[in-house]
């Protein structure tokens, strides 16, 4: 028999009553959102040395920039890395400063309406960067850029709740963590070769992002219909649900049993809902408006949750474990172009592959195995009248707790020693897991223990993590060339620990207290 949470109801605008194919597409033409962003924003890490010599700014002038309504930029001669590196810093800025805005206007308009737009403007944003003739018209493009693209970062895992069961979840949260980090290792890789073999270098790469983001407008435009969905709550007797679970235990049927699981106190019986198509004129509308929506209240209210450990957890876990691997990117370049490596553009580029590898591992456990742990424990837990909750998604953080951290020691001994590129392109792509393996386990985890505030879990998140690697962005050239890569890496790494370690007591407590805040 199946259980399936959340439960489908009758309404016609219930997406968990749309055919798995468009449930999937919805995801993946969202997710691709977040892709091109990053794609574009870390694409031009690779482009340093062209910066620095069609702009000529000094490393003097850069550094004292330290908010972007600072003045920003006077003509020099010199020029540095860390100068050219500030369009992609103030990108990682603006990622967080977005999802304050996007957030509140998908709740107030929807989400599709919030995701076109912002495609729409990130596409606009991208055509105005490729064409900056000057230093301080590139860096506020590339805000802009950011702030567009920071929509999909808080609205695509709730589209995923919207339009999954939680035994889907896992799995689909892993193409958006996919999407979401393989863009920043595509980006170089690809811009690599663009900024050595092209006559306008990065400003090629910065095109190809621009047509890929027309791409995925129309790609949401026309496979995204709105996931908005005011979902009641279940209204059955868990002990009718443990009675009936415990029962198919007894009788032998356990093997039968697909789907048990829950965060809300209660869950349905046996299921069954009828798929529904939505027509294309449902589909092609634009807006779905909210009159009982406050957008400044909803853009203050999500600050309350910082009151749970859970929440606060996922925001260090993901912003910690993102921060080794934007370090990296942004200063690969000067490492590997200097003595004794001596590598082209090209070659850094080719640097980002084992990213890719690390990222499609990861795509397979934080995914695939995350949900196949979590149906174990379901089956092993049905004979002991037990749902499965939220916390029980913490046991699948184990392989990030080790994978990732092993790659911060690796890089920075590699990094700082000189050691072969093999090596330092390991470390590379085990932090890569750790990017995207673990955070998947962190969001499913709070999206599924704080199903009804999902959404402005999401906006803390992704505004908190973004900042802390705008802060090490920021501060990481300066931080490498003073204490070198050893002790920036060695710190990555006790976080790494600490913030992992974290998630012991909040799966013994929680599973201790099966209030869920909802």
């Amino acid at each position: 028999m199946n259980y399936l949470h959340p439960t489908p109801t009758d309404s016609s605008g219930d997406p968990l009553r749309w055919p798995f194919w468009l449930r999937c597409t919805a995801v993946v033409v969202t997710s691709l959102a977040n892709f091109v962003g990053n794609m574009a924003g870390a694409g031009i890490s690779v482009a340093i040395p062209d910066l620095m010599q069609e702009f000529q700014k000094s490393q003097s002038n850069a550094t004292q920039v330290l908010t972007v309504h600072t003045p920003l930029y006077s003509g020099d001669a010199s020029a540095s890395a860390y100068d050219a590196n500030h369009p992609s810093k103030f990108n990682f800025l603006f990622l967080g400063i977005g999802n304050i805005f996007w957030v509140p206007v998908a709740m107030k308009f929807g989400k599709r309406a919030s995701m076109l737009s912002s495609m729409a403007m990130l596409a606009g944003m991208l055509a105005w960067s490729a064409a900056a003739q000057t230093f301080n018209s590139l860096v506020a493009a590339r805000c802009l850029i950011g702030f567009a693209s920071a929509a999909g970062e808080s609205i695509v895992p709730d589209i995923v709740a919207d339009t999954s069961f939680t035994h889907q979840r896992g799995a689909m949260m892993a193409i958006y963590v996919l999407l979401i980090s393989g863009g920043s290792a595509i980006g170089p890789l690809i811009s690599g070769f663009m900024v050595a073999n092209t006559s306008d270098t990065w400003r090629s790469s910065v095109w190809l992002c621009f047509g890929m983001a027309i791409l995925d407008l129309l790609l949401i435009f026309f496979f995204y219909p709105e996931s908005n969905f005011d979902r009641p709550q279940d209204s059955f007797d868990q002990s009718q649900i443990l009675q009936e679970i415990h029962r198919s235990a007894k009788n032998g049927n356990t093997q039968h049993e697909e789907f048990v699981e829950g965060s809300f106190p209660s869950l349905p019986m046996e299921t069954t809902y009828t798929i529904r198509t939505p027509p294309i004129s449902e589909i092609l509308r634009p807006v779905s408006y909210n009159p009982s929506v406050n957008l400044i209240q909803a853009m203050f209210e999500p600050l309350k949750l910082l009151a749970h450990p859970s929440v606060v957890w996922a925001i260090f876990t993901y912003a910690i474990c993102l921060s080794p691997q934007v370090i990296l990117i942004f200063t690969m370049s000067p490492l590997l172009q200097a003595p004794p490596y001596l590598f082209t553009t090209s070659d850094v580029g080719l640097v980002q592959i084992a990213a890719i590898v690390g990222f499609i591992l990861a795509f397979c456990g934080g995914g695939m195995l995350s949900d196949y742990i979590n149906g174990v424990i379901v089956r092993r837990t049905a004979s002991r009248l037990t749902i499965f909750r939220a916390e029980h998604r913490l046991i699948s953080i184990i392989p990030g707790m080790l994978i990732g951290p092993a790659g911060c020691i690796l890089l920075a001994f590699a990094c700082g020693h000189q050691l072969h590129w093999i090596v330092i392109a390991v470390g590379f792509g085990l932090v890569s897991f750790g990017t995207v393996y673990t955070p998947n386990i962190a969001i499913t985890y709070v999206t599924q223990r704080h199903q009804r505030d999902a959404a402005k879990c999401l906006i803390l998140i992704n505004i908190l993590k973004n900042l802390v690697a705008f802060v090490f962005l920021y501060v990481a050239v300066d931080w490498v060339n003073k204490n070198g890569y050893v002790q920036i890496y060695m710190i990555m790494f006790m976080l790494n620990i600490l913030v992992l370690g974290c998630a012991l007591p909040l799966y013994y407590f929680g599973l201790r207290n099966h209030e869920e805040f909802q």
